[in-house]
């Protein structure tokens, strides 16, 4: 999303939702193309690399989220 907001000019006004913030680390958990929850992550030089954190664990799972 917040990668999204920052290429659409017209998704600008985002960062000035009142509580809303726009951050990197976050991984959505999907059953098939439903999202169905996320994982934050936090601690990593960048968000990116957060992510890079969380897929495994969602890949190792993968079997008990169907």
């Amino acid at each position: 999303m917040m990668e999204n907001a920052q290429k659409n000019p017209g998704a600008a006004n985002l960062t000035d939702i009142p509580g809303f913030l726009l951050l990197g680390g976050g991984v959505p958990v999907k059953a098939g193309t439903a999202v169905i929850g996320a994982i934050g992550v936090a601690g990593a030089p960048g968000g990116n690399l957060d992510a890079q954190c969380a897929d495994p664990v969602l890949e190792e799972n993968a079997e008990m989220i169907k």
